[in-house]
């Protein structure tokens, strides 16, 4: 098969950061935590045991000698989208192990499933944060603009380019600056852990009232369940505790102050005081929505959160008095969106609403579309680029799904070479700390349409989704290995980028080649969204003993003009040698690359003959059956 973009057979998420402390606790290095992560990564969907959402057609509750029976208690939680949150009752479960719950719950869904008055039924399935893990380190004293002085670390915020005081992973907020710092009239949500009200620079006065959603006191680990304070207790846990809401197992961690950091990236870090980092919003109001606990959150508390941010209705809640014109959220969980109706329908409603969703993509280098909210409809899904501007494979998911490219950062590398990590720098409960992930280049996205909200607050979310994709810095199939949607956030977009040219690279008929098989490989050659026409390509492949040039079959490369259309078309020619190679195109800076697949012939003749001889039995078998 030829391919465009590699394949990962493995769709796991991230879900729990480990963050090192920055001043009394020792840190870890960069190889510790990488070692550490891969062992708190779940092998599964994850749902609260015993927990089922339902949606009936007629919206009238179940009756209740028909919950009875099916094992259900009679008592039952309405959901804002007239969903009913049904339980098995804790006498019944006291006794069980999780696992047997578990199974349980799968029973009575597949019962649930079967009646015709049931419109949908779900999991109350588990999310969490989707940061990689952090590094901290020392401050540098070196003056920046503006005037905190650890803006000089924030290499995500510098104007784009290579020059002094750029960055190739930078968003241009400079230059954006130039037109609005923000403006407290703009409200964006953060679903998230919660906030610290008291850390050193943050700045209250970019602080409007939340709420706590978390309605389990166990994941809540304040005490009590939904109430009007989204203050941050810590989501911290010894190894196993998470078993207990679902998760199959943990490691020990740490407090990740999740939410803080992400509201420290908004605009909740305090600008231009002398202090610090500096936010991408120098005013707004930022509102805490606390939806993640220990070992996470679920499904129920999070659509419920999605609608009373947007300024929706939510029973036994008082009414969001500012709604949030952007929602951001950091969070995600395995599985599609298509078996998760209770949080798309929480999203339609709440983009219906006017509000602007954005959210992580997710960091298990597996495809978008796998994962919820990143693979819902109507979201803005944000995957993360490092300091050279380049897709972070390492973690971020990717796909047709994705809209955008923004700073994730990468601690394990220090690109631009000023001594410190190129992980995203905010305030969390320690100071101030790197961490990378796709949790942090949401944020990127969200503080952008905040600023300009600011100075267009006409703006709908359909209009603000194209502006961001019309105005993203272009980026090359080398700089997006895999698809990571219209190139990297311009929050600059007062300001119309200059045209770049572009290109993109396809192989025509798409399919393996065996030894003498051919096929095109098609070069389209764009300037400022125009084909470009007289344009010199050149071809380069990797192999010559898998593939060759029909027009020059000992050369590793070919150079072809691109046509009145912008293509340039080199014949391809597989070799017997069987394996994968690369073929690149190049055009001035810009380049684009695809796998080539040559099969081993050898084997899919024994292939071939075997299913030849398997059919022939089978039909033997058939005819025997007739006569007989």
């Amino acid at each position: 098969m030829v391919t465009s973009s590699l394949t990962r057979a493995a769709l796991l998420m991230l879900f729990l950061v480990i963050p090192i402390a920055s001043h009394a606790q020792q840190a870890l290095t960069p190889q510790q935590v990488e070692t550490t992560i891969v062992n708190r990564v779940p092998s599964q969907l994850s749902y609260v045991p015993g927990q089922l959402i339902v949606k009936m057609r007629d919206d009238a509750p179940i009756a209740a000698n028909a919950l009875t029976t099916l094992g259900l208690d009679t008592n039952s939680n309405t959901l804002s989208g007239g969903e009913f949150l049904y339980t098995i009752p804790t006498t019944v479960t006291a006794s069980m192990t999780t696992q047997a719950v578990m199974d349980n719950t799968r029973a009575i869904k597949d019962q649930l499933d079967a009646r015709a008055d049931v419109e949908y039924v779900q999991y109350n399935y588990l999310y969490n944060i989707v940061s990689h893990p952090s590094l901290s380190v020392a401050p540098v004293a070196i003056p920046a603009t503006p005037t905190d002085p650890r803006y000089n670390e924030q290499w995500h915020y510098f104007n784009n380019g290579t020059g002094a005081g750029e960055s190739p992973g930078g968003i241009n907020l400079p230059d954006a600056w130039d037109t609005t710092t923000g403006s407290r009239d703009i409200v964006v949500a953060v679903l998230d852990t919660g906030i610290l009200p008291d850390e050193e620079d943050a700045n209250a006065a970019n602080l409007v009232a939340g709420y706590d959603f978390v309605s389990n006191t166990f994941q809540g680990n304040d005490g009590d369940g939904r109430d009007g304070d989204a203050t941050d207790p810590g989501d911290a846990v010894t190894a196993g505790e998470c078993a207990a809401v679902g998760f199959p197992s943990n490691p020990a961690m740490q407090d990740s102050w999740h939410g803080t950091h992400v509201a420290g990236t908004i605009g909740y870090g305090t600008t231009n005081n002398d202090l610090g980092i500096a936010g991408i919003n120098w005013e707004v109001s930022v509102q805490p929505v606390r939806v993640l606990g220990k070992c996470g959150g679920s499904t129920a508390d999070i659509a419920d959160a999605i609608r009373w941010a947007a300024g929706l209705p939510v029973s036994g809640v008082p009414d969001n008095e500012t709604p949030a014109d952007v929602i951001n959220m950091s969070l995600g969980g395995q599985g599609s969106c298509a078996i998760q109706a209770a949080f798309q329908n929480a999203i339609n409603d709440a983009v219906a609403a006017g509000t602007a969703v954005v959210v992580a993509a997710g960091n298990s280098s597996a495809d978008a579309s796998g994962f919820t909210p990143a693979g819902c409809t109507g979201v803005i899904t944000v995957a993360a680029s490092d300091a050279s501007g380049r897709l972070v494979d390492r973690y971020s998911n990717y796909g047709s799904t994705v809209e955008i490219m923004a700073p994730g950062g990468n601690t394990q590398n220090d690109d631009d070479n000023n001594g410190f990590p190129d992980g995203v720098l905010s305030i969390t409960g320690r100071g101030y700390e790197y961490y990378n992930g796709t949790s942090m280049a949401s944020p990127h996205v969200a503080g952008a349409l905040a600023l300009w909200l600011a100075d267009d607050p006409s703006l709908t979310p359909e209009q603000l989704l194209t502006r961001l994709e019309g105005t993203a810095i272009p980026r090359s199939s080398v700089e997006c290995s895999r698809p990571c949607g219209a190139g990297l956030l311009n929050a600059n977009s007062f300001v119309q980028p200059p045209p770049m040219r572009r290109l993109a690279l396809s192989l025509n008929p798409d399919q393996a080649i065996g030894g003498g098989g051919q096929t095109d490989a098609i070069a389209t050659v764009t300037f400022g969204g125009s084909a470009e026409p007289g344009v010199d390509v050149t071809f380069t492949i990797a192999d010559t003993s898998k593939v060759k040039f029909v027009s020059s079959p000992t050369s590793k490369s070919v150079t072809i003009t691109s046509n009145a259309s912008g293509l340039a078309v080199a014949r391809l020619e597989g070799v017997d040698n069987s394996g994968n190679t690369t073929l690149t195109a190049t055009a001035g800076t810009a380049s684009a690359q695809v796998t080539v697949e040559v099969p081993d012939l050898a084997f899919l003749g024994i292939a071939l003959a075997l299913s030849l001889i398997f059919f022939i039995e089978y039909r033997r078998r058939q005819k025997a059956k007739l006569i007989a």
